[in-house]
């Protein structure tokens, strides 16, 4: 009995096992679940025979025939009639016969037409098979257009869609602008998918009549979520070869920097034709940006990083970087700057430093290395209308050759504040103590210094009122401030970048007001500033200062800023600005003049108009203007045409940018064709054709 026990218990054991490995082998041999729906099936076997609207289902694939001829044990399906294959819900495929296996992948298309959904990117071509990895194709077209007739197309020889990337790579791509072929590149890569990734950026191309061939590949390395790496090298025929290099990154969640470093080599020829200083450029440039440095871990501390560091052998370090890159101004600056605050203190390390790429050397440019600061922020004490604040500040200005100094100032401000008539007229009393002292050293100067104390008074007396009306809304601030020097001591000397702020016995009259629509749009901004002086030494009226700025209507503004000079009974600044645009039209105009002496002065005009009047056309036009130079800076015409699938824009550009030769500054006059394409989703592809001229710019030395 025990024994018959035993047996069966055995048994059951045996029968436990087997079902366990058949459950286990099933489970690790799982087929893909494929479902068949048609007219007419028929089955043998594995097989299945498919007739008449047909449908298959998988986890991955919904694909519709006519006719289709499924093996159940292997995977292989084959397809023919009306084949349409949705793969997920990204890419469709559309074929007149074709062969699909659901377990592998594989596949073979004959003929292909492939879309993908999210970029509108599709592919055409008469043969192709797939892998796991890749659709390939040979001698097939792409594009974003319509189908039928599209407005750009890439035939190429032969190309990999690769299926995980999602990046299309195509080999000897010749771009048409609808039947016309317009170039030709042995190699064409660019991604449907719009998230960084690794890869060949757009190129940018031209030639020019004193630069030959320009090529420019953008080499971008994107492993990493917080960083990313892009190289330019580039290639001009006739003068050179440069490559430059951009990393960017983000060390923390409130943080975000570049480091970009290049350098360019001359032809011999090209840099003797031109009788360039340098034949060789170079630089780097630094940029960070940091908040919360402090801060993060001490909420009661506002804290933050910048770090804009510049340097380069001469300007043509940046008018080399692109052949759209240009630099009008010759002074360089290099900035770093750090600050911490709390509710009532601030303070901040700045650092500034210049290469003026003018001169031949920079050692006499004059350098802000470092300046501190310290401001204590408004505050009562024994009464709360009476309030004090302190700045302080010291400056270091170096430099290898020339006058050196080290300068220290100080404002205390103590004011106290009351009003009168129910709150609608203020009134303040405050003193103002300034000290500073400057030591000189360099050339001999040890020693020596400057120093200056002074004390003033200010009386100031306003209103800001605001009042509704049936239709607008006016707010006004009307005030005049008197200032009366009191106590004023000067010794040693002062040169002209560390003078003193001094103050004069004036009379200063201030005028601001707004003016709001029923809807509460601003339609008018307005200011008036006048000053007067007591001075025997110089003339009583300062410039009046007027700034008005217009609303006309939601599309046309008008801004005009007008300094009187009553000394000189003329006009010593005039800016007027002009902005409109709507759908259809775009227009901005600034001219700007302002009186120096004893240096030229500066008179200028700048100017922009665009029309989409014609439908998917925008015509374009801009200028700037130097009237004291009687020059044009720049200027352009051209126009884009604007399609649902590309955009391309032809443009005529002439322009004076300023190189250093072993003379000194010079100009360079650069004007010619540019035409550009942009292939949406892949970006733009352009050509340039251009030549310089050298011309010597006396404004420029």
């Amino acid at each position: 009995m025990i024994w018959q026990h035993k047996r069966w218990l055995l048994m059951f054991i045996r029968i436990f096992l087997l079902i366990l490995l058949a459950v286990c082998s099933l489970f690790s041999a799982q087929e893909e679940d494929v479902e068949v729906l048609a007219k007419y099936v028929e089955k043998e076997g594995t097989k299945v025979y498919a007739r008449g609207d047909v449908v298959l289902y998988s986890s991955k694939y919904v694909v519709t025939a006519d006719e289709v001829d499924y093996d159940y044990e292997s995977g292989d399906a084959e397809l023919r009639g009306n084949i349409t294959i949705l793969e997920g819900v990204d890419y469709s495929i559309r074929s007149g016969k074709a062969k699909l296996n659901f377990r592998n992948d594989e596949g073979e298309f004959s003929p292909l037409f492939f879309f993908d959904e999210r970029s509108n990117v599709w592919m055409k071509c008469e043969d192709s098979v797939s892998d796991p990895g890749y659709y390939l194709a040979k001698k097939s077209i792409v594009s974003s257009c319509n189908v039928q007739d599209p407005d750009w197309k890439i035939s190429f020889t032969s190309g990999e869609f690769n299926r995980n990337s999602k990046f299309l790579h195509l080999y000897n791509p010749v771009f048409y602008a609808n039947d016309i072929p317009v170039f030709y590149l042995p190699y064409f890569g660019f991604s449907t998918d719009r998230s960084r990734r690794s890869g060949l950026l757009r190129p940018d191309m031209g030639l020019g009549s004193s630069e030959g061939l320009y090529y420019l590949q953008p080499i971008y390395f994107a492993m990493y979520k917080n960083w990313d790496l892009e190289l330019d090298p580039q290639i001009r025929s006739k003068r050179g070869v440069g490559l430059y290099s951009t990393f960017r990154f983000a060390d923390s969640p409130y943080s975000k920097g570049a480091i970009s470093i290049g350098r360019f080599a001359e032809k011999e020829t090209y840099a003797l034709d031109n009788q360039l200083k340098n034949d060789t450029h170079y630089g780097f440039e630094i940029r960070y940006e940091r908040s919360k440095l402090l801060s993060e871990k001490n909420p009661l501390i506002e804290d933050g990083l910048l770090v804009d560091v510049n340097y380069l052998n001469d300007i043509d370090y940046y008018n080399t970087l692109r052949s759209d890159k240009t630099d009008y101004n010759q002074l360089v600056t290099s900035t770093i700057n750090y600050y911490a605050k709390t509710d009532m203190d601030y303070v901040g390390l700045y650092a500034k430093y210049y290469i003026d790429t003018s001169k031949i050397s920079n050692d006499d440019t004059l350098q802000e290395l470092p300046t501190a600061h310290y401001h204590r922020f408004s505050d009562s004490f024994i009464s709360d209308k009476l309030l004090y604040s302190v700045d302080y500040k010291v400056k270091n200005f170096d430099r290898q050759e020339g006058l050196t100094a080290v300068q220290n100032e100080v404002n205390i401000p103590i004011s106290f504040f009351f009003s009168a008539f129910d709150d609608y007229l203020h009134f303040s009393v405050s003193e103002n103590v300034y000290m500073t002292h400057v030591s000189y050293d360099n050339q001999g100067n040890a020693g020596k210094y400057g120093q200056y104390l002074r004390n003033f008074h200010q009386f100031s007396m306003f209103a800001d009122l605001a009042k509704p009306y049936e239709n607008f809304f006016h707010t006004m601030y009307l005030g005049v401030d008197y200032i009366l020097p009191s106590a004023e001591k000067k010794e040693g000397r002062f040169e002209d970048f560390v003078e003193p702020e001094t103050q004069e016995e004036s009379v200063n009259l201030k005028l601001v007001q707004y003016f709001y629509d029923s809807a509460g749009k601003k339609r008018a901004s307005h200011s008036l500033k006048q000053p007067y002086y007591f001075s025997d030494t110089r003339y009583k009226y300062g410039d009046l200062e007027n700034k008005l700025k217009l609303h006309i209507t939601d599309t046309f503004s008008i801004t005009q800023n007008t300094n009187f000079s009553h000394e000189r009974s003329e006009i010593s600044k005039n800016q007027t600005a002009l902005s409109y645009e709507d759908d259809i039209y775009k227009l901005s105009f600034m001219y700007t003049y302002e009186y120096k002496e004893p240096a030229k002065n500066n008179d200028f005009i700048t100017f922009f108009a665009s029309t989409k009047y014609y439908k998917n056309y925008t015509l374009f036009t801009s200028a700037d203007y130097d009237i004291e130079d009687n020059q044009y800076k720049s200027w352009s015409v051209g126009w884009q045409k604007k399609q649902k699938c590309w955009d391309y824009s032809l443009i005529y550009k002439n322009e004076n940018t300023p190189k250093l030769t072993s003379t000194g500054s010079d100009s360079v006059n650069k004007n010619g064709v540019y035409l550009m394409f942009n292939l949406y989703p892949m970006g733009k592809i352009g050509y340039g054709f251009s030549k310089k001229s050298s011309t010597a710019d006396d404004g420029l030395q």
